[in-house]
């Protein structure tokens, strides 16, 4: 009787087991709920529904509140998200007409689209993006106009803001760092004024460029005048320029030299230019010269002699230069220089 109780115990355990997890739907997933701007992370199992889900995360849903996905639907396991629809009756002026709204899930702008009423010019006095809370009353007012340009397109905005920063914050428009406005964001907003903002980003860009050789030109009193020569062949070097890029829109607007680095030095072209005279134009003076002596020594040689010798005896140092001795009949003897 005892083991019969045993195997009977054994037996119900495992049903209660199997019970709980098809009432839990087994395996554990997390759901982000979205309620209006709330976001609520839960635990939960597949083949639970919605409600279930719901209640669980201690989230209530009114009458005439909805659910995506619907509320008996049971979660898979692809379901990662459930969205609450909050229902609201609301209504939308403009002057004196007046339109009454009932929406589940919308926002400001979904109930204005919604009435039906001309707002062309107009701009609500609540948040366009504001979810739609029951019983809100939403005044259409007459907005100043304003242009606006960025991001490549150019549009006409009624708008309620007063500065140029509220305008731009308004219309979701967010600066980066180095974006230039038109106009001063502590400007006041006036109809008929128009913004451009310029997307400006600035990159670092490097960029190998060409040194260029120069020409020498050299003297040398081995090569004869009026001659030239290439002694050395000129060869380009290389360096790496790193810029400073300002881009607007996304074009180049201007590049500034940040940094230069050669990585090749440049090899000058060498010219080299003859100043050596030519040996018979430096002869040919001595030759004359020594011609003209005897020519003079013999000019002026006394009367009643002769001469019996003559010998030459040049400077050491080449310069052309030295002296005659003479030796007459007489056995006068006679220097001349020359």
């Amino acid at each position: 009787m005892k083991r019969l109780t045993t195997a009977a115990l054994a037996v119900l355990t495992v049903l209660v087991m199997v019970f709980s997890l098809t009432a839990c739907g087994g395996k554990a997933v997390t759901l982000t709920v979205h309620d209006k701007d709330a976001k609520t992370e839960v635990e939960a199992n597949v083949g639970m529904t919605v409600s279930q889900v719901l209640e669980k995360a201690e989230i209530k849903l009114g009458e005439k509140d909805e659910t995506e996905p619907a509320k008996d639907e049971k979660i898979a396991e692809d379901i990662k998200e459930i969205t609450v629809k909050r229902y609201a009756k609301v209504t939308v002026k403009l002057g004196d007409e007046s339109r009454e709204i009932e929406m589940t899930g919308g926002t400001v702008a979904d109930a204005i689209k919604k009435s039906g009423l001309n707002t062309d010019g107009c701009e609500p006095d609540i948040d366009k993006d504001k979810y739609l809370e029951d019983g809100m009353v939403i005044n259409m007012v007459k907005g100043t106009k304003v242009t606006l340009t960025v991001d490549g397109k150019t549009n006409d905005v009624a708008t309620k803001a007063k500065t140029v920063e509220d305008f731009l914050k308004e219309q979701k428009v967010t600066l980066g760092a180095d974006d230039e406005v038109s106009e001063k964001l502590t400007a006041e907003i006036k109809d008929g004024m128009k913004i451009v903002v310029k997307r400006v980003e600035y990159k670092t860009e490097e960029k190998t460029e060409k040194i260029e050789y120069k020409t020498v030109e050299k003297e040398s009193d081995s090569l004869e005048a009026g001659k030239e020569e290439v002694t050395q062949e000129g060869k380009d070097g290389e360096k790496t320029v790193t810029y400073k890029v300002k881009y607007v829109d996304g074009k180049e607007d201007s590049r500034e030299k940040v940094e230069e680095k050669v990585t090749k030095e440049a090899v000058d072209k060498v010219v080299t230019r003859g100043t050596k005279a030519e040996s018979s134009q430096q002869e040919q003076p001595q030759q004359s010269q020594q011609q003209e002596q005897p020519q003079q020594s013999q000019q002026e040689q006394p009367a009643g002699k002769t001469v019996v010798s003559k010998e030459n005896f040049p400077d050491c140092d080449g310069s052309g230069h030295g002296y005659y001795e003479i030796h007459y009949s007489d056995g006068s003897v006679e220097y001349q220089q020359y």
